[in-house]
């Protein structure tokens, strides 16, 4: 397979790629006509590639960066604690919900016409 392709490439100050194009073009991107690895276009982190000497390769000392969402985990504490937030709103809302129907039968019963008892 020939992996001889015309790419714009946005690069950092260490040469790693940020973004790219392989139509039309960015602005204050870098022209790039070469070979690229065999991963670079489905690999969904392009910044593990970098630009030395002219070439494109897949920088064997890149280590993807930990995201917010993984840093900042829930302690089991506060997954506890939420999950019984979750369970007593849940039981408010029942105990809401079972208040509303008492209350419509008993509106009902009094719109009821009275009847009167018979005397045996």
């Amino acid at each position: 397979m020939d992996n001889r392709i015309s790419l714009q490439l946005m690069l950092d100050a260490t040469g790693h790629v940020t973004s790219y194009a392989t139509v039309g073009g960015l602005t204050g991107a870098t022209t790039y006509e070469g070979e690229i690895p065999d991963e670079f276009l489905t690999s969904t982190q392009p910044q593990a590639f970098k630009l030395i000497d002219n070439v494109l390769t897949k920088d064997p000392n890149y280590v993807a960066p930990v995201t917010d969402a993984v840093k900042h985990q829930p302690s089991d504490e506060q997954r506890f604690q939420a999950q019984l937030a979750l369970q007593m709103a849940t039981m408010q809302k029942k105990q809401a919900e079972f208040n509303a129907q008492v209350l419509l039968q008993l509106a009902d019963t009094k719109k009821a016409p009275a009847t009167q008892a018979t005397p045996v």
